[in-house]
């Protein structure tokens, strides 16, 4: 089960382009930063700082432990994660899989 926000940050307009989910995905190949897709909008992904990169850990390395002998697994923010039903792409901090991940390209 995913969850996400049905929001998307509130970032200017001068960050956005409109495309194609296929355009997108072609653009992400050789971004040399990230960026969110909503709904045909491309979000630049702002960098982290160091508490949040910390968190990203700890959350990681409590949930890989927790869920340690079961069919989850985790990920950390090198993977993006498609959610159709929001036509939405985004690269999560942390994320948690049960079974082997379904790819997308």
């Amino acid at each position: 089960m995913v969850i996400a926000s049905t929001n998307p940050p509130n970032l200017a307009s001068d960050t956005t382009t409109r495309c194609t989910p296929d355009e997108y995905r072609a653009m992400e190949e050789t971004a040399e930063e990230r960026h969110e897709y909503c709904n045909g909008e491309i979000i630049a992904m702002p960098g982290g700082s160091p508490a949040h990169s910390r968190i990203a850990v700890d959350t990681t390395t409590f949930l890989n432990v927790a869920l340690r002998d079961t069919n989850f697994q985790t990920y950390n923010g090198d993977l993006r994660i498609w959610i159709p039903s929001f036509n939405h792409g985004t690269y999560p901090d942390v994320m948690v899989i049960d079974g082997e991940p379904e790819f997308n390209v």
